[in-house]
């Protein structure tokens, strides 16, 4: 990579999505020409989806306590993380003109919660800074010489095209239609890299629910309640849905087999009781439960279509079944269904600038490794601190290569 003619060519930025878009801003910025490749007719479309409920970009909590909620190498993350930091990630919106705020959920949103404010803003930062965006291309081949890096897209009239260096920002498999399952994944398998398959994350999970309860409870929100599994416990929301549970709580625990509701976890199991007994009113322990409780509706009609009439009847069995609810999950919703994925090209395929080892000047950031992170401002966190980084990767290598 050392020929004068190579530095003279554009760097590629394949994906547009938080990644891609972070690291075509470094690269941009440090004064390289770049252009940025879309398969898709438009930019950013995660940032889109994820933005179309309100948009978390970030999390408020000690970097230590950060960094644990990622999968993957705990020494790789303390780096990128401390490299662009979720504080760095709100200055750096700020500075397109965008107030962010906290929430009290602890989560960090862009005013107005759009992600296409974000989107919009971040865009036209780039296309100042001299970013070429170039859409409906799908790159399908990359080979590196002596001189550029040259790549090969789908579509014929873009042909052959040569760049001094390339970061595939590519994206997970999540939102992805059936028919049109992502294809990159054998471009890299063929280069002789290797991948771990695509599960999904941060999933809903299927419940089988009684006609009864379904007819009650849908789309009703379980308040308050804290989700335990095998992998640990959780305090948050979960909504009943048709096909089972969505939440925070199940994104971030849910697993296939037994997990437990605490439907009433501000009180213990004998300060629910006394509050029951305290009652000179001859109800039943389920009436007793709906008039004292201030169970949220979908709670109660948790406990009511789905515990066992003789549990119903006797105080303490059913005190003792509302603070640890038995729920059976059957599997996760498919990745097209899923909010976001796990799998993709392994770590020790990449150096600590986010470079492939055995190809060098092509770069790799975001979802297309193999990690996954909660909701709640984690995943897009991860996604522009890891194209941060591999941004600052390519400068640095079109610096050493400008010596040699």
């Amino acid at each position: 990579m050392s020929s004068p003619s190579a530095l003279t060519l554009p760097v590629a930025i394949i994906g547009s999505g938080p990644a891609g878009l972070m690291a075509a801003h470094v690269v941009a910025s440090a004064g390289y020409r770049v252009t940025l490749f879309e398969k898709r007719a438009s930019a950013g479309r995660k940032i889109l989806i994820a933005g179309s409920s309100g948009l978390n970009i970030s999390f408020d909590s000690p970097l230590s306590e950060f960094i644990q909620n990622y999968s993957g190498p705990v020494s790789r993350w303390k780096k990128t993380l401390n490299q662009f930091s979720p504080q760095d990630w709100i200055q750096f919106i700020q500075s397109l003109g965008l107030e962010t705020f906290l929430g009290t959920s602890g989560r960090y949103f862009v005013r107005g919660m759009k992600g296409s404010t974000l989107l919009k803003s971040w865009s036209d930062d780039l296309k100042r800074l001299g970013v070429e965006f170039v859409y409906n291309q799908d790159c399908t081949s990359f080979n590196v010489s002596n001189s550029a890096v040259k790549l090969e897209f789908r579509d014929p009239v873009l042909s052959e095209r040569s760049f001094s260096a390339v970061c595939f920002c590519l994206g997970g498999a999540s939102w992805e239609k059936v028919d049109e399952p992502v294809r990159w994944p054998e471009l890299f398998k063929n280069k002789g890299l290797r991948f771990e398959e695509f599960q999904p994350a941060n999933s809903g999970f299927k419940v089988e629910w009684p006609e009864a309860f379904l007819k009650e409870a849908e789309g009703l929100p379980l308040k308050s309640i804290v989700l335990s599994t095998r992998k640990g416990s959780r305090a948050g929301e979960l909504v009943i849905t048709k096909y089972g549970l969505e939440g925070t709580p199940i994104y971030a625990l849910g697993e296939k087999g037994s997990a437990f509701v605490d439907l009433k976890p501000a009180h213990t199991a004998l300060e629910i009781l006394k509050k029951l007994g305290s009652s000179k009113e001859n109800l039943s322990p389920i009436r007793r439960v709906k008039k004292y409780l201030n169970l949220s509706p979908a709670a109660l009609a948790l406990v009511f279509h789905l515990t066992p009439k003789d549990i119903l009847a006797d105080a303490e069995k059913l005190v003792g079944r509302i603070k640890k609810f038995p729920i059976t999950l059957r599997e996760p919703q498919p990745l097209e269904e899923s909010i976001s994925s796990s799998g993709g090209l392994v770590w020790d395929e990449l150096d600590e600038s986010q470079m492939i080892i055995k190809y060098p000047a092509v770069f790799a950031a975001g979802e297309m490794l193999n990690w996954h992170a909660p909701t709640g401002g984690f995943l897009i966190q991860g996604c522009v601190s890891q194209g941060y980084a591999a941004g600052k990767g390519i400068v640095q290598f079109l610096e050493r290569s400008s010596k040699q």
